[in-house]
């Protein structure tokens, strides 16, 4: 298959016999948009168990401002699930926020997690250490910087 322009032209062969079953066919597309993951992620509202970790630290935050504006960051956690981007939420830091969506100031770190691991982690049963070692948790950006959000996973752990 190969394409030419807004035109996907293909052709098909028998495996057993090399013979060509299709040829000369192709397929005319209307609209080319690249994938927009996040900005699907904003939109789709699919409930997952984490998402009682993000309104818990939502609380957090809310009732401990001054506490939580020393750590200076803006975090964005990706949770998947079955390996798919399901949600994204928004912790900032600098203005007391957390949001489901996207990030309304520049990012400092990004956390990619399974749904089931995060809540694994706020249980304190998967260290985020040895989360992020085993590949469970992928970090970009300022990864000494997330080592201050252990607070507010600790500061929920009872409530959940």
């Amino acid at each position: 298959m190969w394409r030419e322009g807004n035109r996907i032209h293909f052709q098909t062969t028998a495996v057993e016999t090399s013979t060509p079953v299709i040829t000369g066919a192709y397929i005319d597309l209307k609209q080319v948009q690249p994938p927009t993951v996040m900005r699907n992620l904003c939109s789709a509202k699919v409930n997952l168990e984490s998402d009682a970790v993000f309104e818990q630290i939502t609380d957090y935050v809310k009732s401990h401002q001054d506490e939580v504006k020393k750590i200076n960051g803006v975090f964005v956690y990706i949770v998947t699930s079955k390996g798919e981007p399901t949600a994204q939420w928004t912790i900032d830091l600098k203005k007391g926020e957390v949001y489901r969506g996207e990030p309304k100031a520049k990012v400092d770190t990004t956390l990619t997690v399974d749904d089931k691991d995060m809540i694994q982690m706020a249980l304190g049963k998967l260290n985020p250490q040895v989360a992020f070692m085993q590949g469970k948790l992928k970090i970009k950006g300022n990864i000494m910087l997330t080592q201050k959000l252990k607070t507010l996973l600790d500061a929920n752990r009872p409530k959940l």
